[in-house]
């Protein structure tokens, strides 16, 4: 649970003033009535918050001779906070509140209800009680500390700018809340003036708070460079033992290629190796030392449990991390130092709607999906760019649950159906998916359909053994195709030869990815320094030396989406990006 837990400091106090005023009453009733209490209050401190619920609730009533009404409602509405159940608390405390108002206890009663508020995402009301706490007779310096040091906790969780745009203008003196709203806000045309204005206005350091800057970025004469990789090396000592990481050497070994040519380039970078086994404890025992904590940046890891563990540690350091061949929209998230070489999934969707929309100025568009929740994904992506501008647009969404033929049937009546109904723009048909059985079973329903449509795909295409590209040229397939390389291209050339030299081998597309994606962070390392990802201020991506391009304006995934399509039986950009 991840919520701002305080002590109740007074607590103790109740065994010792009690019992005076059972004295007085010397009824059973009143020593049934401590019993009761008693008993709660252990439930309460052995952590059974369900069965105190249960024991103060009759205790919470009002009853001849029950001096523990508003306490037993206090520990009520504790217990219920405690369980999560967090309008119950909020109702209890509210009681509280309305029935004894001079209680002496009031100061803990708003704080606990601030706390509840925070819980129920109701920031304002939070706020207001933490700030009223001040004026109140009887509240303490701890209270009051406690108080601030719970706000703090819970602004600082807050990720969304214009929520804290609205409590900045009920709060407009809060600097807390204008240092989160700075640490949220992303840096573009739109944003910039309001975040530099802000940390003018309240003298905010961007540095000390984990936020990468250009006037925190620092130039070295040296850069460190870690590629935390499962490499496996003791099992790579065992003879004839299998692990399966053929292409992590090969990312590897195109890496120190790249460090080895940017040093000839006059760019000092130091590459270390640590082997993350794919395991999160083994991940964890590497970042203990002390050398790792003096890298620049980290590229990988490359599977969930390491990278978890790398990305808190990043977010602590304030170091940046580049996944080399993932396109998971996952590894970005709540991160701001974690980015990824290659697009997104979501950036490629938002691409191809883009070149249909904007390129090929269809009207109508036909997405062909699974139900897989990566599909879904990339199904609103395309939709919402699609249809940015201009609702109008018409959308058909052809989810394949079953690969029949009365599904493939329907499909090729839909896409007839369209076809006819927009002869002189056809429309566009997007394949949302990876699945082979849907894009096989979409190629096959286009050809049956005879329809004048237009199919953009991704480059995995390729990989079907059952599609020729003959068919894919026929049909002027486009390609989505991050990892597009012009092998007429003198530094593509380069690479090719000084890689079969250096390992007597044909680099694979891993060993491109590992060789581009280090000789770019070397590049901007050097011209740039430690935080070089912020001096992207426009949409001018950067060149690469085996790709297309880098460009990471308002994104932490690389925006450059290649788009590719046969012709005469060589694959060329259809869309060449901007110089």
């Amino acid at each position: 649970m991840n919520t701002f837990i305080r002590t109740i400091g007074w607590s103790l106090l109740l065994v010792v003033t009690m019992p005076f005023a059972f004295g007085q009453t010397g009824s059973s009733t009143a020593a049934l009535f401590k019993e009761r209490y008693e008993r709660g209050k252990q439930l309460y401190e052995q952590g059974e918050y369900a069965s105190a619920i249960e024991a103060f609730r009759s205790l919470s009533r009002t009853e001849e001779g029950n001096p523990y009404t508003v306490y037993a409602s206090f520990y009520f509405a504790l217990s219920a906070f405690q369980q999560q159940d967090y309008a119950l608390a909020k109702n209890m405390l509210q009681q509280i509140k309305s029935k004894y108002p001079k209680w002496s206890k009031m100061s803990d009663v708003d704080y606990w209800l601030a706390n509840t508020y925070f819980e129920l995402g109701d920031y304002a009301q939070a706020i207001a009680l933490i700030k009223s706490l001040d004026q109140q007779k009887g509240t303490t310096r701890s209270t009051l500390e406690d108080a601030q040091a719970m706000k703090e906790f819970y602004v600082s969780r807050l990720n969304e700018p214009k929520r804290l745009q609205s409590l900045l203008q009920s709060y407009p003196e809060d600097k807390q809340i204008a240092t989160q709203l700075v640490k949220q806000l992303v840096v573009s045309d739109e944003n910039l003036a309001l975040k530099d204005s802000l940390v003018q206005a309240f003298g905010i350091d961007e540095a000390s708070f984990g936020v990468a800057s250009q006037a925190s970025s620092v130039k070295k004469d040296v850069y460190n460079v870690a590629a935390f990789l499962p490499f496996f090396y003791d099992k790579l000592m065992v003879e004839n033992e299998r692990v399966g990481n053929d292409f992590v050497v090969e990312l590897y070994q195109s890496m120190r290629l790249a460090v080895n040519d940017l040093q000839k380039d006059g760019v000092n970078v130091q590459l270390y190796a640590y082997d993350t086994e794919r395991d999160y404890d083994a991940t964890l025992r590497l970042l203990e030392k002390e050398e790792v904590k003096n890298m620049d940046v980290i590229i990988g890891p490359l599977f969930p449990g390491p990278f978890r563990a790398v990305s808190e540690f990043t977010q602590e350091q304030q170091i940046y991390m580049f996944n080399p061949i993932s396109t998971n929209p996952l590894v970005m998230q709540g991160n701001p130092f974690s980015f990824l070489s290659k697009p997104s999934m979501l950036t490629e969707a938002r691409q191809a709607a883009r070149f249909a929309r904007d390129t090929l100025n269809r009207p109508v568009a036909v997405v062909v999906t699974d139900d897989t929740k990566q599909d879904t994904a990339r199904v609103g992506a395309f939709i919402r760019t699609f249809q940015q501008d201009d609702p109008d647009r018409e959308v058909h969404l052809e989810v394949f649950r079953s690969f029949n033929v009365d599904a493939i049937e329907d499909f090729v009546d839909t896409l007839v159906y369209y076809g006819e109904q927009n002869e002189t723009e056809p429309p566009v048909v997007y394949v949302a998916s990876n699945n082979d059985l849907v894009i096989t079973n979409t190629i096959s329903a286009v050809v049956m359909a005879r329809a004048p449509v237009t199919l953009i795909g991704n480059d995995s295409w390729f990989d079907i053994t059952s599609i020729t590209y003959e068919q894919l040229e026929e049909l002027d397939v486009h390609f989505l195709s991050p990892g597009y390389t012009e092998h007429r291209r003198r530094s593509v050339q380069d690479f090719k030869e000084a890689y079969r030299k250096k390992y007597n081998a044909v680099p694979s597309k891993y060993a491109y990815a590992g060789y581009d994606a280090m000789y770019y962070i070397g590049q901007m390392l050097q011209e740039y320094g430690t935080y070089f990802q912020e001096f992207y201020t426009n949409a001018k991506p950067v060149r690469s030396l085996l790709f297309a391009g880098y460009n990471y304006f308002e994104a932490q995934d690389n925006q450059v989406v290649p788009i590719i399509r046969f012709e005469d039986g060589v694959l060329r950009e259809a869309k060449p990006e901007e110089e």
